[in-house]
């Protein structure tokens, strides 16, 4: 996780990644929703930092499920210090965290939004409000 920037496009796709792992698999489903929002993720961030970045969409992605293993790190039943510290320190600037947490709840809901990743975006998005 060293190697993402903290509020970052990469910081994002890690975090809707991991949303979408809670019930145990990233689907085709997931990814092609995220695939599909991928360039307005690009153009918000555009937007708020006034900079633009491009990521091969494809490449961007192999690269952040690598940054997600061991999964067994991430898919806890109850919110690790792990997990807090890893996106406490990722995403820390409020509009970045909305955009993570509309991000993931699209990606997540297209398969059915199931209870583990649920419990994990309620969870998070209590803590960023």
């Amino acid at each position: 996780m060293n190697n993402i920037e903290v509020n970052s496009v990469e910081s994002v796709i890690l975090f809707v990644l991991y949303i979408c792992l809670q019930d145990g698999k990233i689907s085709d489903e997931e990814l092609n929703e995220l695939a599909v929002e991928f360039p307005l993720l690009e153009k918000l961030y555009f937007d708020i930092y006034g900079e633009y970045v491009h990521h091969d969409f494809e490449e961007t992605v192999a690269s952040v499920i690598k940054k997600l293993n061991p999964i067994e790190k991430f898919i806890t039943n109850k919110i690790s210090k792990f997990e807090k510290d890893t996106f406490d320190r990722l995403i820390t600037d409020p509009k970045i965290q909305d955009i993570a947490l509309l991000e993931s709840r699209h990606a997540a809901a297209v398969d059915g939004f199931h209870d583990f990743e649920c419990a994990k975006y309620d969870y998070w998005t209590k803590r960023w409000s």
